[in-house]
């Protein structure tokens, strides 16, 4: 192997990890973007239950079926969170037996 394939097979490994610790940021940034959108989520659900216990509940709107609406998007969103989750741990143990 000539000195020339050995600087462009350490070039490619630091492009490879690179990419590797983009792919992490942007999977973290997702992750926090989530977080956010679950505890915005739950804040909203706060005031429709407060308005419906308080009788200040806006004319025409039904506040079971908001409740029912923002209990299904923390649902999906939390779902997504447990699947990063798995995800990220998935390839952390796949990380750990090639290393």
């Amino acid at each position: 192997m000539g000195l020339l394939d050995k600087v462009k097979e350490t070039a490619q490994k630091g492009a490879d990890l690179a990419k590797e610790g983009v792919k992490a940021g942007q999977d973290k940034i997702d992750e926090q973007k989530l977080k956010k959108k679950v505890s915005d989520l739950k804040e909203e659900l706060g005031g429709v239950v407060y308005a419906q216990k308080s009788g200040t509940t806006a004319e025409g709107v039904d506040a079971e079926v908001e409740i029912a609406r923002i209990v299904a998007e923390i649902n999906a969103a939390q779902a997504e969170l447990d699947d990063a989750s798995d995800d990220a741990d998935a390839s952390d143990d796949g990380e750990a037996a090639a290393g």
